[in-house]
C-alpha cells in the first residue's frame, strides 16, 4: 500500500482452451530467462485489445468488503454486512516470505487467523451463500515476521535466473492451492497476484503460463491487484484477465479538512489514467482494495499502515466519511468501473473501539452510512461536505 511498491464475453470453456494453449506456448518461457525483462514492461494492448473510443462496460457489480476475523464468525455478522448492500466478502490469505531476497514462499493453511485458514474460507463460504453473499479469495505475499511492518513484496527480487524459478515454483503451488480452494467453493473471483510489482513487470512468461493453469482449475474471473503507485499502469498481461485490479490508495491532497469538491478535483486525473487504460486494455477496472483511516492526513497520505507513533492523534471520522463520499461520487458510475472491495471490516472492532478508532474499518462511524447510501443505490447527498 505504501507509494515504493464478469467473466468475459467469451464462453469460459473458450477460456479455458485459449488459456491452455497460451500456457503451453510459455510454459518453456518461463523457466528460462524472461524475454521481457531485457525491454521493459510492455503494453497492455494485445491482439485481444479494442480500439474503438468507448471502454468496456461494466456497472459496479462488485460491492464487496475484506472480512478479516480472527474467531469463527456468527451468522448476525453477515446479515449486518448483508445490510450494508455488500455482495461480496473478500477473504485475504498469505504465504510467508522471510525477506524479498528469499525465494522460499511458506504456506501456513490452518494457522489462528480464522478467516485466513482453509477451514474458515470454506465455513464462511457456506454461511455467506446462505445469505445470497458471494466470496472473493485474495492471496497475499508477507515479508518477514507476521507481526512486522515494512511490506516490501513489489520489491522481491533475485539476481539468478535459479532463484527466479525457485520463487516462480514456490508461488505457482500457493496460487494453485487457492484456485483449488475457489473451485470447491464456488468463488466468484480469483486475485492471482497482489501488489508485485517487480515480478509483474519483469516476469510476464511466468505469469502468463501461471494464469493459464489457474483457468484449468477455476473457472471464474480472475484478477490481479496492482498498486495505485507505478504499477497498476505497467501490467504486461491484463489482456490475459477478466478485471484490471488496483489497490486505490490514490494520494489526493495535503490540503487541511479538504472539502468534498476539493475531494472529487483531485480524483480527476486517476479517473482520466484508469478510463484511458480500460479502453487500450479493453478490460473493466476493480478497485481489490480501497480505504481510509480515521486521521486528519488520510487524504494525503490513504496508504500509511498505523504505527505506534500516532497514539495521542484525535480521530477523524468526518474526513473519512467525506473521502469515501469523494470516492463513490468520482468513481461508481463510470461505464468501465466494476466495484470495489473496501478495506476492511472487522468483527472484532465494535468490542475494542479505541483500538480502531484510528485504523482503516468504517464500522460504528459516519464512513458505514456512506458505504450503506451507495452499496444500497440510496445515493441521496449526505452532510459530509
Amino acid at each position: 500500500m505504501r507509494p515504493p511498491h464478469l467473466r468475459r464475453a467469451l464462453p469460459l470453456v473458450l477460456l479455458a482452451a485459449v488459456g491452455a494453449l497460451m500456457g503451453s506456448m510459455l510454459i518453456g518461457l518461463a523457466g528460462c530467462t524472461d524475454v521481457g525483462s531485457a525491454q521493459g514492461p510492455r503494453p497492455a494492448a494485445t491482439a485481444d485489445t479494442t480500439t474503438t473510443a468507448d471502454a468496456p462496460d461494466a456497472p459496479a457489480t462488485f460491492r464487496a468488503l475484506t472480512l478479516d476475523a480472527i474467531d469463527p464468525v456468527d451468522r448476525a455478522t453477515l446479515e449486518e454486512v448483508q445490510a450494508l448492500g455488500v455482495t461480496h466478502l473478500a477473504l485475504t490469505t498469505f504465504g510467508f516470505q522471510s525477506s524479498v531476497g528469499t525465494p522460499e514462499i511458506r504456506m501456513h493453511t490452518d494457522g489462528r487467523w480464522y478467516s485466513e485458514t482453509d477451514a474458515g474460507i470454506r465455513t464462511l463460504a457456506r454461511q455467506a451463500d446462505t445469505l445470497g453473499l458471494e466470496i472473493i479469495l485474495k492471496p497475499h505475499i508477507w515479508i518477514g515476521d507476521y507481526h512486522g511492518t515494512g511490506q516490501a513484496r513489489s520489491e522481491i527480487d533475485f539476481t539468478t535466473e535459479a532463484a527466479w524459478q525457485r520463487w516462480e515454483a514456490d508461488y505457482r503451488r500457493l496460487i494453485l492451492h487457492y484456485a483449488h480452494l475457489a473451485a470447491e467453493i464456488d468463488a466468484a473471483l480469483l486475485v492471482v497476484g497482489t501488489e508485485l510489482a517487480t515480478a509483474a513487470r519483469t516476469r510476464p512468461a511466468f505469469w502468463r503460463a501461471l494464469i493459464a493453469e489457474v483457468r484449468t482449475v477455476y473457472d471464474g474471473p480472475l484478477t490481479y491487484a496492482a498498486n495505485w503507485y507505478d504499477e497498476y499502469e505497467h501490467i504486461p498481461f491484463w489482456d490475459a484477465l477478466d478485471y484490471i485490479g488496483v489497490q486505490a490508495y490514490f494520494e489526493l491532497t495535503d490540503a487541511p479538512n479538504p472539502s468534498l469538491t476539493t475531494l472529487t478535483q483531485s480524483w480527476r486525473p486517476h479517473r482520466e489514467a484508469m478510463a484511458r487504460l480500460a479502453r487500450t486494455a479493453n478490460r473493466p477496472v476493480l478497485f481489490t482494495e480501497i480505504g481510509y483511516r480515521s486521521v486528519p492526513y488520510a487524504a494525503a497520505r490513504p496508504w500509511q499502515w498505523p504505527s505506534r507513533s500516532e497514539r495521542g492523534t484525535a480521530p477523524d471520522d468526518t474526513l473519512q466519511a467525506r473521502l469515501y463520499d469523494a470516492f463513490f461520487e468520482s468513481l461508481w458510475e463510470q461505464p468501465w468501473f466494476a466495484g470495489a472491495i473496501i478495506w476492511k471490516w472487522r468483527p472484532d472492532a465494535p468490542s475494542r473501539p479505541d483500538r480502531h478508532a484510528l485504523n482503516f474499518s468504517p464500522q460504528n462511524k459516519p464512513a458505514e452510512q456512506v458505504l450503506r447510501r451507495w452499496y444500497t443505490g440510496d445515493t441521496a447527498p449526505a452532510a459530509t461536505h
